[in-house]
């Protein structure tokens, strides 16, 4: 039986933790063009051990939190306990996933996934060539496409079915042409899912080759009216003639549905909230989202937007339940799935929108207005 205050939230739509991205280090092995860590207002650092197990401990006393995902803004496999850090969330039997860049997985520590049983790695690569000026890797894919290689033929030695292995792509102008070419390696470095998201800006440069420039791309707020229909499809050949109906209806912001699926991305869904996500830094801040775990800068529709990171509480200072179930938490979320906030992402005609501090609603703060995850520009793994 669920405790009287999740049963009660239960009943107003919220959902139990099931998933916490854990920031072990805010360090890596590269220092890539399009990374947040770039545009950080804080100082980094590493998780200690004495951090960690306080994160496993206090997370095993959520129910229903199945998954920690070693990932957050730095290379996990670059901290040096990484193989303690995981036996110990395994030893609690969490699932585990871990986000890399693959550059760091040597022979010694493709034996060490194995052994420990991590469940999912999943690896940023952005592009099929060597060339540094097509991706945002510096030219990292040959090194990493033979890793993946060898990392394939060790788990089918073993008849290994964990980690499975999939590939975080950064999508831009200048390499969504290389997407089909990577999903065709998928049988040779032993692939079972592609995650696109879109690039998050953090210089005026980089602006220039995000894919999501025309007012129409955000899911937005708008019911169905005689001025704005719902278009429902059915399934249709991708090479047909309908293929560039489709995409007619699309860039004028239409609201579709193929064989009953919303396709349009219509209205905004924080997916940390609906779906019980939450993320925790390095130093063992609590944060409710990714995007809120450290200050920083980027650009949309060529204007910069500050983010001040949003806390709830430390590990090192309360249990977690007592964070997840505070008053301050359980009124973000509610206002979260309520979503509203001012349209942000729809208007950009004002001053305010230059950080989220504060909208032309006069919420607290954190605002989400213009929340590229919450729009469905942007996802996490």
């Amino acid at each position: 039986m669920l405790p009287p205050v999740r049963r009660a939230m239960a009943a107003d739509g919220d959902v139990a933790p099931r998933k916490a991205y854990v920031e072990l280090t805010t360090a890596c092995n590269l220092d890539c063009p399009m990374c947040l860590r770039r545009a950080f207002e804080e100082p980094g650092g590493q998780m200690p051990m004495a951090t960690f197990r306080r994160v496993v401990e206090q997370c095993a006393e959520l129910p229903g939190l199945a998954t920690l995902s070693f990932g957050g803004y730095g290379e996990p496999l670059a901290h040096p306990l990484f193989a303690e850090f995981l036996a110990l969330a395994k030893g609690a039997r969490f699932q585990v996933e871990a986000v890399s860049n693959g550059l760091l997985l040597t022979p010694e520590r493709m034996e060490e996934l194995l052994e420990l049983r991590l469940d999912k790695l999943i690896v940023s690569l952005d592009g099929v060539t060597g060339d540094a000026s097509q991706n945002l890797h510096a030219g990292t894919f040959p090194e990493v496409a033979e890793r993946l290689r060898e990392f394939h033929r060790r788990r089918l030695a073993r008849r290994a079915a964990r980690p499975e292995v999939a590939i975080e792509f950064v999508a831009t102008k200048r390499n969504i042409g290389e997407l089909p070419a990577l999903v065709r390696l998928a049988p040779h470095l032993g692939l079972t899912g592609v995650v696109v998201t879109n690039l998050v800006p953090h210089t005026p440069e980089l602006a220039g080759e995000v894919l999501y420039e025309q007012w129409a791309t955000p899911a937005r707020r708008h019911l169905a009216t005689p001025w704005d229909p719902t278009v429902e499809l059915p399934l249709m050949d991708a090479r047909s003639e309908a293929s560039a109906v489709v995409e007619r209806l699309r860039a004028t912001g239409a609201r579709l549905w193929i064989n009953g699926a919303d396709v349009s991305g219509a209205g905004p869904r924080c997916r940390f909230v609906a779906e019980g996500r939450l993320a925790i830094r390095w130093d063992g801040a609590v944060s409710p989202c990714l995007p809120l775990l450290h200050s920083h800068t980027y650009y949309f529709r060529d204007k910069a937007k500050r983010i001040r990171r949003y806390a709830l509480g430390n590990v090192n200072d309360a249990r977690l339940r007592e964070t997840w179930d505070g008053a301050e938490y359980r009124t973000f979320r509610a206002r979260v799935r309520e979503f509203a906030f001012a349209p942000c992402i729809e208007c950009g005609g004002c001053d305010l929108r230059r950080d989220n501090e504060e909208d032309c609603f006069g919420d607290d703060f954190p605002r989400c207005g213009e929340c590229l995850w919450a729009a469905g520009i942007v996802q996490c793994p």
